[in-house]
């Protein structure tokens, strides 16, 4: 399961970077307008449902809760859902809200368009979405393979990837 879901979760770092790196510099962009709003919306949805795939509805098949062994499961699901609430400063309930907005973004907007109920919600944040994912990697290198020891952190790569996404446009 890790070897599906992790990377899954490094796609989510890297497109929220590229997104959030394109959309820092929109405003001043002045060729291909079209283009680049294009591509923005693109990394924002990929960000978006990749997120959901991991940290969104318990069904999906890659979620976070399937990874820790049986004998430990309960104690290890507890510890990452402290994690996220010290890593995003949330309380459980501002936790549950925030959850079901990006899961609504993904529903009505990111994967599946609601025709009768357009989404005219603001996009949400997603800081505390990439404080999930931080967690999530401190959380698996304490509960299971070494290997991701020697992995980099998910803050260098995100800020290494929203560089480059800014410097593709030419505008670092």
């Amino acid at each position: 399961m890790l070897a599906r879901q992790y990377p899954v979760v490094v796609f989510f770092v890297q497109h929220i970077a590229y997104y959030r790196g394109l959309h820092s510099k929109f405003a001043v962009v002045e060729a291909h307008r079209d283009f680049w709003r294009s591509t923005c919306d693109a990394h924002l949805k990929l960000a978006t449902v990749s997120w959901c795939n991991v940290f969104g509805s318990s069904g999906e098949d890659l979620h976070w809760t399937k990874i820790p062994a049986a004998e430990v499961a309960d104690q290890a699901a507890e510890d990452f859902r402290q994690r996220i609430l010290a890593h995003t400063g949330f309380t459980s309930d501002t936790w549950q809200a925030y959850h079901k907005s990006v899961l609504d973004f993904r529903n009505t907007y990111a994967a599946h368009l609601d025709v009768l109920t357009p989404f005219f919600q603001p996009v949400p944040d997603f800081d505390p979405a990439i404080q999930t994912a931080f967690a999530y990697q401190e959380w698996l290198r304490e509960l299971t393979s070494p290997v991701l020891l020697n992995q980099p952190a998910f803050s260098a790569q995100h800020a290494e990837w929203e560089r480059e996404a800014c410097s593709v446009i030419g505008l670092s």
